[in-house]
C-alpha cells in the first residue's frame, strides 16, 4: 500500500512539474524591427522629447489633405541628391561626412554621432524608441547655406518620428519627436516641407 502511495506522489509531482514547463511564456517585444510593442516608459520618453528650435525658425502645420507622389515612411529624403540609410552601429559616408547611429551605454538613448573630415562634431541623444529603425541623413542649402537634416522612425505602434535639422558644425536649429509619419520631405527657398501620411504637412522656415 505504500508503495502504491509513493507511486502516486510521484506521477503527481511529475504532472505538477509538467504542466508548470508548458505553462505560456510571456511574450517580449518583437523580432522584427517595427513590430511588437515598445514599453510604456519608452513610449512616454518619445512623446515627451521637448521639441527644440532658434528664435528665428518657425514652424506651420497644414491640415489639409494634398497629394503624395510617395508613401514610402523608409524613404522620405529620396527628392534629395545626396542622402543615406544608416544602419545601427555601421558608420555610413556621406560625402566628407560620416555617420553613426549607437546604443547609449549610460541611459539605454541613442547616440547620433557626426564626424565631418574625421572630427566628431555632433554628439545628439535622442529617445531609445528610436533605434527601432535606422537614420536618414541628407544634405541641402537653402538660401546659400549648407544644413543636414536628420531623422529616424520608431515602432509603427509608438507612432513617433524624430526629426532634426543641423549646421554642418553640428549646431542644432530644430530637433521634435513628431507624431505622424514622415513620407516625404521636400526643399523650399527658405526652408523645407514635411509630407506626413494622413496628408498634412509641415512647412519649417529657416
Amino acid at each position: 500500500m505504500k508503495g502504491r502511495l509513493r507511486h502516486c506522489a510521484v506521477l503527481a509531482c511529475l504532472s505538477m512539474n509538467l504542466s508548470g514547463c508548458l505553462a505560456p511564456l510571456p511574450i517580449v517585444g518583437g523580432g522584427i524591427a517595427g513590430a511588437g510593442r515598445d514599453s510604456d516608459a519608452v513610449r512616454e520618453e518619445a512623446w515627451n522629447y521637448p521639441e527644440f528650435k532658434e528664435k528665428h525658425v518657425q514652424t506651420e502645420i497644414t491640415q489639409v489633405a494634398l497629394t503624395k507622389t510617395r508613401t514610402d515612411r523608409n524613404n522620405y529624403f529620396a527628392d534629395f541628391a545626396d542622402h543615406v540609410h544608416v544602419r545601427r552601429n555601421t558608420p555610413t559616408r556621406m560625402g566628407s561626412f560620416e555617420f553613426n547611429f549607437v546604443r547609449s551605454g549610460i541611459d539605454n538613448g541613442v547616440l547620433i554621432q557626426v564626424y565631418h573630415d574625421g572630427l566628431r562634431i555632433m554628439l545628439e541623444r535622442i529617445p531609445s524608441a528610436f533605434y527601432m529603425g535606422e537614420l536618414q541623413a541628407s544634405e541641402v542649402q537653402i538660401g546659400g547655406r549648407d544644413y543636414l537634416l536628420l531623422a529616424a522612425n520608431s515602432r509603427t505602434s509608438t507612432q513617433r518620428m524624430w526629426f532634426g535639422i543641423f549646421r554642418p558644425d553640428g549646431s542644432k536649429l530644430y530637433a521634435a519627436s513628431l507624431e505622424q509619419s514622415v513620407v516625404r520631405v521636400i526643399q523650399n527657398a527658405d526652408g523645407i516641407s514635411l509630407f506626413f501620411l494622413s496628408g498634412d504637412s509641415m512647412r519649417i522656415k529657416i
